[in-house]
């Protein structure tokens, strides 16, 4: 069981890192609004190509600065400082979200599909690059070989071929 200290400060890091990734969501979408505002109050709300254009427009811009701030989050060293790191990382992943649904408000096929295709390719691309590469970088990922002067705990030696034995007999009354 976790110290009552290392609870609190795991959770409090948890939170932190959630917050900083609203924030960066909202930083990324006010930017973005300052920069490309929505149509004007007196543009006709029922032209709808235009709204349609601002949406796609919108996506595509949030994918960008999306993919910018996962990259970002990457480069920075986790092991130093991971609450901002995953915070930032967060970030990014928020605006994906928010960059997709822009797009999906929008009515027109490909524009959209080509936006939604662009997230789903970042959003594995980072993934993997963030769980499986820089993982099996990491040697403090790797396991430890197994020294053969170690002792071996008995106990869990029953253990395991207990369960392997239990194995052995599911898969056997699977196979027939």
């Amino acid at each position: 069981m976790m110290p009552q200290r290392n609870l609190s400060q795991t959770v409090l890091q948890i939170v932190f890192s959630f917050f900083l990734g609203l924030v960066v969501v909202a930083f990324v979408g006010i930017a973005l609004n300052t920069f490309y505002p929505e149509p004007a109050p007196g543009f006709e709300p029922n032209n709808s190509a235009a709204w349609d254009t601002w949406r796609l427009v919108t996506g595509t811009w949030l994918l960008i600065c999306a993919t910018a701030v996962m990259v970002a989050s990457m480069l920075i060293p986790t092991e130093r400082i991971p609450v901002i790191t995953n915070g930032i990382l967060l970030g990014g992943l928020f605006t994906m979200i928010y960059a997709v649904s822009m797009s999906l408000s929008a009515t027109n096929g490909w524009p959209r599909l080509a936006v939604v295709a662009g997230a789903l390719l970042v959003t594995v691309g980072v993934a993997y690059w963030k769980f499986a590469v820089r993982k099996a970088s990491d040697p403090a990922s790797l396991p430890a070989s197994p020294d053969p002067s170690a002792a071996v705990d008995p106990g869990l030696v029953a253990r395991v071929d207990a369960l392997e034995h239990r194995l052995a007999g599911l898969r056997n009354a699977l196979d027939g």
